[in-house]
């Protein structure tokens, strides 16, 4: 998890242009293409048929000169070339906002195979084909390392059990921040496997106040203290378990550094706004991006607290999957606010 310090998207469309910076080129553009290009056709079997029939009713001297039936087909050439290279520049121009958008999230980028022209389809289809050998050859890594973490566990577990049978103190306490270490590393793999699973689970419509009561009563039962303030009051379309994965690992985080730790609920016009916030030491502000990144763990705290700094960063990621927004901010009171942001989708 990533440490406090006290000195650190369905529009496709809408979230490509949020994610890659630029703006897709509009679907009317490329239908105009089309439409431009048709009447040009017919221009040009005209003006060719003009062209040959002007050749047997008037001397090519006379042609020569004037120029015109020679120079319209030329034109029309010329018209056309421009439009199929603009067109295939589009496309082109689509695929790389879609390749951006899908590598950006993380996710499997598949390409729409209808694509005109038929350079850009074929080449859609190579890509997707290539996108789906790298998703099973990650998928297949992930659960090799996940797989070999999960066995990882006996012999930590037995190492853990024999040094405490070490009678020199130092000695065994320094074996045991080791496994500790280990142990941590091991369910942070555990955790990315975890975390790839509820990246790929589909929305649905469920009980957001249901879901986040059952989360405090198992606090509770825990014998850990999480506040509850307000409710959703309607039904959510989202990842259940990607939501319930992101607000324990903000609650984790928030009762590994800070005490007095609330989960608040807020609905702002067609946002759900779930804010995790603690009086902590808060985080430097320098920092407050840096602490996403995997195994990032702030050097101030690094040594006073156990973590493998993967929560915040699989949080993110999550939230991403979600299509949400996760931030994080100092509060005025003191202490830490990490903001989970929504979309509403009406039902």
């Amino acid at each position: 998890m990533n440490a406090h310090a006290i000195d650190p998207t369905d529009s496709p469309n809408a979230s490509l242009n949020a994610t890659t910076g630029r703006a897709s080129p509009p679907c009317g553009a490329l239908r105009s293409f089309e439409a431009w290009s048709r009447p040009a056709w017919v221009l040009l079997a005209a003006a060719c048929a003009y062209a040959s029939y002007a050749t047997h009713g008037v001397p090519w001297q006379v042609l020569a000169r004037s120029g015109l039936p020679l120079a319209l087909p030329a034109i029309l050439v010329a018209a056309l070339a421009v439009l199929k290279f603009v067109d295939l520049h589009v496309s082109i121009q689509r695929m790389e906002a879609m390749v951006e958008r899908g590598f950006g999230e993380g996710a499997e980028a598949i390409l729409p195979e209808d694509m005109e022209p038929a350079v850009a389809a074929r080449l859609a289809r190579a890509f997707n084909v290539c996108a789906r050998q790298r998703a099973r050859r990650q998928a297949e890594l992930l659960h090799v390392l996940a797989a070999y973490a999960h066995d990882l566990r006996t012999p930590i577990t037995r190492m853990s059990m024999r040094a405490e049978l070490v009678e020199d103190a130092p000695v065994r306490d320094a074996l045991a921040r080791d496994l500790a270490e280990m142990t941590e590393l091991v369910e942070g793999i555990l955790s990315c496997a975890r975390m790839q699973c509820s990246a790929q689970e589909p929305m649905r419509s469920v009980d957001a106040d249901s879901l986040l009561g059952a989360l405090i009563a198992d606090y509770r039962d825990a014998g850990r203290t999480v506040e509850l303030e307000g409710r959703v009051g309607r039904p959510v379309v989202t990842c259940p378990h990607a939501l319930r994965r992101v607000l324990v690992n903000l609650i984790d985080n928030a009762l590994r550094y800070g005490v007095d730790v609330r989960l608040s609920v807020k609905v702002e016009a067609q946002r759900l706004v779930l804010a995790v916030l603690d009086s902590g030491p808060g985080i430097v502000p320098a920092r407050l991006e840096a602490v996403f990144a995997a195994w990032y763990r702030a050097p101030e705290t690094a040594a006073s607290a156990s973590g493998s700094g993967l929560g915040l960063a699989i949080a993110r990621r999550l939230t991403l999957a979600m299509r949400g927004e996760l931030e994080l901010e100092n509060r005025r009171a003191g202490g830490l606010e990490a903001r989970l942001t929504l979309p509403l989708v009406a039902m």
